[in-house]
């Protein structure tokens, strides 16, 4: 009787040691809002009003991990997906806009694939990670807004974003597909210093089905309160089956730059990011590029501990070669402003008001949806769209 107890006694012991040295988290976010969206326009009612979930920050559910190896060495995982608890009854992934129709099956709430990846960390040569990944050049589109909103982080800059898929060669358009490149590898220096260097790269296994190989750099330097990130990125995607550049490809590029400083009574950011598409022969560019640009101006201050306000001020630009944002041969541009504050109840919980408008010119349908094309319907040329968001965010 005593062995057994003995027994049982160690074994627990050994359990307990072992989950001391490793750990899984669940975590998540919901965020629902009345939304007061007008597309500005004029030939239809643009204007709709509706629960939206979503508004600041993207709906996920996720799971991560960490295990100490030992010696400074570890080893960890994420799961996450996408999740729409607001989706219509349509037999399938809600959409998340309330849209209302005609099938009486059940919607999913869970959607689009997120970050979901497994790697290796050591405390002296860094870390490194495949899987399923954002590119560096998405993840620095996010930078973009010192508040972390969608809105104006990640909506705006679609176009200047590269991903594994295919783009449109004839008009310099990118694919709103942007955020996940499957088959990636991804290497994090340790700080030196301040400074971190990554290294990203994602090679199909074919080109036949039109996909990329990406390679990609980026570098965040922060010094007290001053902070700066920059990324380069290119994606090849050629006829030939190793993705060279001596065969007929197209090469797209984005670059981006920004810096921020915590003043005490505000934070604030500045940042610049480009995407060019060039089609090539023989590796020499073939014809005129199509580049559109996106600089931002944010700031975040707080009033009390509990009341935070931001703002942001966005020019958007696209050359007279491309056609996402309006008819090929004109000069498009935009500039948009987004307002709003935040009450935090706790660490988790907090209710947001949100104004955001764009004023294109009379060429240029830049819009606020966070898709990388202009839809007539939606975001008309020379339109001016605005959207209102009242709501709340819980985070677990």
């Amino acid at each position: 009787m005593k062995k057994t107890l003995l027994a049982a006694a160690a074994m627990s012991a050994f359990a307990g040691a072992a989950q001391a040295q490793s750990s899984v988290t669940v975590y998540g976010t919901l965020d629902a809002a009345i939304s007061n969206a007008d597309t500005g326009a004029t030939t239809s009612n643009g204007v709709t009003t509706r629960l939206r979930g979503s508004r600041t920050v993207s709906d996920r559910l996720g799971f991560k991990g960490v295990e100490d190896l030992g010696g400074g060495q570890s080893a960890f995982f994420q799961i996450e997906t996408g999740m729409d608890p607001f989706s219509q009854n349509t037999g399938q992934a809600g959409a998340g806009d309330g849209t209302a129709m005609a099938s009486s099956m059940p919607g999913s709430f869970i959607t689009t694939r997120r970050p979901s990846f497994l790697g290796l960390s050591d405390k002296t040569l860094g870390s490194i990670q495949a899987g399923s990944q954002y590119s560096p050049g998405f993840l620095f589109t996010g930078y973009g807004d010192v508040a972390g909103h969608n809105t104006v982080g990640t909506n705006f800059s679609q176009a200047t974003v590269i991903s594994s898929v295919a783009d449109s060669t004839s008009t310099g358009a990118t694919t709103a597909q942007y955020k996940i490149n499957a088959q990636s590898i991804r290497y994090d220096s340790p700080s030196f210093m301040g400074l971190v260097g990554s290294a990203y790269t994602v090679t199909p296994s074919t080109a036949a089905s039109g996909a990329g190989k990406v390679n990609a750099l980026a570098a965040a330097y922060t010094s007290g309160k001053f902070e700066a990130q920059a990324v380069y990125e290119v994606k090849i995607i050629s006829t030939n089956s190793n993705f060279e550049t001596t065969a007929t490809s197209t090469k797209h590029t984005s670059t981006g730059i920004g810096g921020g400083y915590d003043f005490g009574f505000a934070k604030a950011r500045v940042t610049y990011q480009k995407g060019e598409l060039a089609k090539q022969i023989n590796g020499s560019s073939s014809g005129s590029n199509g580049i559109v640009s996106v600089t931002k101006v944010s700031a975040i201050a707080p009033v009390t501990s509990a009341i935070d306000v931001f703002g942001a001020y966005i020019l958007l630009s696209e050359n007279s070669n491309g056609s996402m944002y309006g008819t090929v041969n004109t000069q498009k541009s935009a500039t948009g402003m987004s307002v709003g504050s935040t009450y935090k109840f706790s660490k988790r919980t907090n209710i947001y008001a949100t104004y955001t408008a764009l004023e294109n010119n009379s060429n240029a349908g830049f819009g606020l949806g966070g898709t990388a094309t202009n839809v007539s319907t939606s975001s008309p040329v020379g339109s001016d769209p605005r959207i209102i968001n009242i709501g709340m965010r819980h985070s677990f």
